[in-house]
């Protein structure tokens, strides 16, 4: 497993782990706040902490703590895909845990033999899933999720194992030892463990993981337990850190009822509930009625529905009242029926364990529990209740007896308390409930007086300012209250019910249904002799024939042994101590022995008929017969006790000879035994020294063996920190190597892009330059020719006007460097204008 300097295959991001405690625990809380957005609990923080140093850690808090949120937290830590692994004792969990996560925008999957295929397989080593959710079955049993979970691509990505209600790998463990054959707390409560015999031995597929923590959770997990888990996993002290939070639930108010009615029937239960014409069903508290037998549910909701006045209706699955929930209820009723109680639906549930094993049913306000039963899972279901921040109320139903049990406080030793003997401490204890539950999770036993634990408990809920318990010990005549007026709960009157119960009047319509019970007969006796029995057998059957002809006359068509024969009159008189003798008779009885009064004042002349028997002079006569008979039987003893005297003495010299004998051989036999005994101590205090020897040896062997261990361990520790010291060394230094060659390279390429810069603006302002000169140039010349060309037209205009050779002259005088093109040019456009010129003087002469 994962040790403080190893780390996994994939680890949380440098800086992170680079933190000391203080700046963990807050890098912690400040990522807590911005998912969650409210402040996470000093156990959550310290949890995840030592998971990030990748240590294992055993987390105990109560039930509604917030145990789950700790992987959560510990996930979105990693900044790259990582996968959390959760072990859950039942399947239906593990579909409201995957429900819980689409809540908080995680990808979360449920692992069973319906989900579980190769495309699954695919999706989770491409990292479609961050959470995955499986049963023990699956983790040991599955091939396709072995290789997958060996898989080099999966074990990459493994970040976090999680064993939820890890207590379950106790029971599982008492399940494979064979003990839970032997404990009656186990059998008591169905759809625990007894399912899965073999899941004590994890050990090997939790351990056969890349350096990857560990996370366990309990709400409830004594110090055996937790010692049995740790060595079940192979971990030893050191390698397991563990985290208690507050165990105790004070919001909840604990009722501890003795029962009246049998286990097997649930009549205690028509003391809780109203008919639906007084209280309707949208009105009912949301309740969890806890059983111990799937078969139990049925019949809570049998008694139930009679309390209400609503018969068969037990029957009804959609029933708007009361359904029931256990391990064999079908995947898509359970679905149905969680949905719909999640809805408000129905207010009453009878279920199994199977029902709220970590999950968070925060309507639930009352928890009813029926009959004795592990304080540690009794826990585990009153937890259920109160998760809103408001009060609960957990209702507790005990066996006033069980059988083979210790029912009283005196039945128990001083010495450590078993399984069965928390069960039944929990049933008689006259502390606080409240104090006996947290000191059993604390401490493993239950209190049964106010010893240095229950009071060192007491102190600290003071000091932390707990409000006073009121539980049935602690406050009974509140207790009684409570109970008296329980039919009447509402969730209008609840909280009122809760905190005073004296100020609700009782409804006197309202009354408990009482079930009418036949009356059990005991055995038929009679002390008459056998020949008066048959005596007044003829005298009863003599005398109903004579009743009968007296009736009827002796020309009736049925004889009177068709309605009272000699067997009726056997029977009779075998009853004869139960009907009574010459005193009243119980003639309810008499008639139920005849089978009922077949003729009008039949019982009535049988019951007198007796009694004249008892006045005839038979009976006189064996009353003589018995007082002679006890006269003769008086005298036979005095006289045989006279014999006695006359023989006293010669007895009484031999009984002393005899006890004198009797004596010294006992004497011998003493000195025997007394000797045996001296020479079995001499041998067992030096077997006692022998053995006190080695084992002081052995233990000097193994405190060496641990020394050696633990140095060897030290210098490995220390060699791994040097090595991983020296290994941040070399890494800093290339790091600052590779900065500094960086940077020049940096610097060059700075350097580079400035001189191309500032050629490439040199040669902009270059061209720039040209065409700025090649547009003057060209400006010049555009000038020079529209010169030439203004010249041109002034000389067309004066040649035209003198049409002379002097002004040709002067014109060609004027010109400035005249190239031999531009001079031709003019001249060719002269040339006609100049023929023109010339022609018209003459032609205005003419």
């Amino acid at each position: 497993m994962a040790c403080g300097g190893r780390l996994p295959a994939i680890a949380l991001p440098a800086n992170v782990l680079e933190m000391d405690d203080e700046r963990l625990n807050q890098h912690i809380t400040d990522s807590s706040v911005a998912f969650y957005h409210d402040q996470p609990k000093d156990l959550q923080v310290e949890a995840v902490s030592v998971l990030a140093r990748g240590q294992n850690c055993f987390v105990r808090a109560g039930t509604g703590y917030g145990k789950t949120r700790i992987s959560e937290m510990f996930f979105n830590m990693f900044h790259r895909k990582a996968v959390v692994l959760v072990l859950n004792p039942l399947d239906s969990l593990g579909d409201d845990q995957v429900r819980e996560k689409a809540l908080v925008n995680i990808t979360a999957i449920n692992l069973n033999k319906m989900t579980l295929n190769f495309e699954t397989v695919q999706k989770i080593k491409k990292g479609c899933y961050s959470f995955i959710y499986l049963s023990p079955e699956v983790f040991l049993n599955s091939s396709l999720f072995t290789s997958m979970f060996f898989s080099s691509e999966f074990q990459k990505v493994l970040a976090l194992m999680v064993v939820d209600e890890a207590h379950m790998i106790y029971l599982w463990g008492l399940v494979a030892s064979r003990q839970s054959k032997t404990t009656a707390s186990f059998d008591r409560i169905q759809d625990r463990a007894v399912f899965r015999p073999s899941y004590g031995c994890m050990a090997t597929r939790l351990m056969a993981t890349n350096n990857v923590p560990l996370l366990l959770l309990s709400a409830t997990c004594r110090p055996i337990a937790v010692e049995a888990i740790r060595n079940n996993l192979w971990l030893l002290p050191e390698d397991l850190t563990i985290v208690n939070g507050e165990l105790t639930r004070p919001e909840i108010r604990f009722i501890r009822i003795t029962m009246q009615a049998t286990l097997k029937s649930c009549d205690d239960l028509l003391r809780l509930y109203a008919p639906s014409t007084k209280v309707p069903a949208g009105k009912v508290v949301p309740t969890i009625i806890y059983s111990g037998t799937r078969n139990a549910t049925f019949q809570v909701m049998k008694v139930v529905n009679e309390a209400r006045h609503t018969k068969w209706h037990e029957y009804d699955p959609k029933d708007e009242f009361i359904r029931r929930y256990h391990s064999c209820t079908g995947e898509e009723d359970q679905a149905a029926n969680m949905l719909d109680y999640s809805n408000d639906d129905f207010p009453l549930m009878s279920a199994t364990m199977a029902l709220g094993l970590g999950q968070n049913l925060k309507r639930v306000r009352c928890v009813v529990h029926m009959g004795r039963g592990d304080p540690s899972a009794i826990v585990q279901m009153v937890g259920r209740c109160g998760r809103n921040g408001s009060t609960g109320l957990g209702i507790l139903f005990m066996e006033p007896k069980r059988a083979l049990g210790k029912n009283a406080i005196e039945d128990f030793d001083e010495g450590p308390q078993g399984e069965d003997d928390r069960m039944d401490a929990l049933a008689v204890t006259p502390v606080c409930l409240r104090i006996a539950l947290t000191v059993d999770n604390q401490k493993g036993y239950i209190p049964l007086s106010e010893d240095a634990n229950f009071l060192a408990e007491q102190e600290r809920e003071i000091a932390a300012r707990f409000p006073n318990c009121q539980c049935s010990n602690c406050n009974p005549e509140a207790a009684k209250a409570i109970l008296d007026v329980a039919q009447q709960m509402t969730t209008d009157n609840f909280d009122q019910m809760l905190s005073s119960p004296l100020t609700i009047e009782k409804d006197p319509s309202i009354t408990i249904l009482v079930r009418n019970r036949k009356s059990r007969r005991g055995p038929a006796t009679c002390n008459l002799s056998i020949t008066a029995a048959g005596h007044l057998t003829n005298w009863l059957v003599t005398s109903f024939v004579k009743f009968y002809e007296d009736t009827f006359g002796s020309s009736s068509e049925f004889l009177p042994s068709d309605f009272f024969g000699i067997d009726m009159a056997r029977a009779v008189v075998a009853s004869l101590d139960q009907i009574g003798r010459d005193g009243t008779h119980n003639t309810r009885h008499l008639e139920m022995i005849i089978g009922g009064e077949f003729l009008p004042g039949q019982v009535k002349f049988l019951s007198n008929s007796i009694k004249d028997w008892y006045k005839s002079d038979y009976y006189q006569t064996v009353l003589d017969d018995q007082l002679a008979h006890e006269r003769f039987i008086i005298a036979e003893q005095a006289r045989l006790r006279q014999e006695i005297e006359v023989e006293s003495e010669d007895v009484q010299v031999l009984v002393s000879a005899m006890a004198a004998e009797d004596k010294q051989q006992k004497k011998e036999v003493l000195d025997e035994a007394r000797k045996k005994k001296a020479d079995k101590k001499a041998v067992e205090k030096a077997l006692a020294a022998s053995i006190k020897k080695r084992q002081a040896d052995k233990a000097a062997k193994e405190k060496e063996i641990a020394a050696n261990l633990k140095k060897q361990n030290a210098l490995e520790l220390a060699r791994i920190k040097a090595a991983e010291k020296e290994i941040a060394a070399i890494g800093v230094r290339q790091k600052l190597a590779m900065a500094a060659k960086q940077k020049e390279a940096d610097r060059a390429s700075r350097a580079r892009e400035k001189n191309e810069e500032r050629e490439k603006n040199a040669a902009r302002k270059a061209d720039e330059a040209k065409k700025r000169k090649e547009i003057k140039d060209g400006n010049k010349r555009k000038a020079l020719v529209n010169r030439q060309n203004m010249e041109t037209r002034k000389a067309r205009k004066l040649s035209t006007r003198m049409n002379t050779e002097t002004v040709l002259a002067q014109y060609n005088n004027s010109l400035i460097d005249p190239s031999l093109q531009a001079r031709q040019s003019l001249l060719a456009g002269l040339g006609p204008a100049s023929e023109g010129a010339g022609e018209s003087p003459r032609g205005d002469a003419c």
